[in-house]
């Protein structure tokens, strides 16, 4: 009797914390983005834009804008870096807020001034990325929306997988298409790739990914409107 109260008890904490990720579909749709949604990718560092979302922009870069938070490390050769993968899939809007480094949440002030007013989707890290950098856009994005109000009623908040996988993603992108040349778009990131071959171990989890649904490579997502990510964000933080 006390194991069923406790795991109860257990199930009921966690649909309270959780909600947007336990009730979600098993089998994740396809996401398709319409040629009239806007789109914007935020990245807290160059790279990350291109690890997380390098398919879905090459595969309509003309919806995208893309914001990276900080030039990562105080190294101005990422910044370029990054200049030189927007470039290279076809992004007309992208700009750098030059926030500082490993101190996100500090750059509030600076983070308030993005107009996220015309978009259908903005993109960001997932909320458990073992990053702090990571983490914290979620907080200043939740903060940025209680306090600006001015957005799309409909518009959907998109996590996107860096450095931990999301556990029960709702939605996917068929890569298989431009797997090259998110691969490509990664090693632009040469200050990066250096160090590690990013673009190997993220291709390997996008073809994980696809194994769900028979193709060659996926980016999964989770997708919930303002209201849930608004509920989720101060129960986690």
């Amino acid at each position: 009797m006390k194991k069923v109260i406790l795991k109860t008890l257990y199930k009921r904490l966690l649909s309270k914390i959780y909600n947007p990720f336990i009730y979600t579909n098993i089998k994740p749709m396809a996401l398709v983005i319409k040629p009239e949604d806007k789109c914007l990718v935020i990245a807290p560092h160059p790279d990350d834009e291109s690890i997380g979302c390098g398919g879905i922009i090459n595969l309509y870069p003309k919806n995208f804008d893309v914001i990276c938070l900080t030039h990562g490390e105080e190294n101005s050769e990422r910044a370029e870096e990054f200049k030189a993968a927007m470039e290279f899939a076809g992004v007309n809007n992208y700009k750098h807020l030059c926030l500082d480094d490993k101190k996100i949440l500090s750059g509030y002030e600076i983070f308030k001034h993005i107009d996220i007013s015309e978009y259908d989707y903005i993109f960001i890290p997932y909320i458990f990325d073992q990053h702090r950098d990571h983490k914290a856009v979620s907080i200043l994005l939740n903060r940025l929306l209680n306090e600006t109000k001015n957005y799309k009623k409909n518009m959907q908040i998109a996590y996107y997988e860096v450095w931990s996988t999301i556990n029960m993603p709702q939605c996917y992108v068929d890569i298989t298409s431009v797997v090259d040349k998110k691969i490509n778009m990664i090693n632009l990131h040469k200050c990066q790739v250096e160090k590690k071959d990013y673009a190997e171990k993220i291709i390997g989890l996008n073809r994980y990914r696809g194994l769900l649904k028979d193709i060659e490579a996926a980016e999964s997502f989770s997708i919930m409107n303002v209201k849930d990510f608004n509920k989720i964000v101060p129960r986690i933080f």
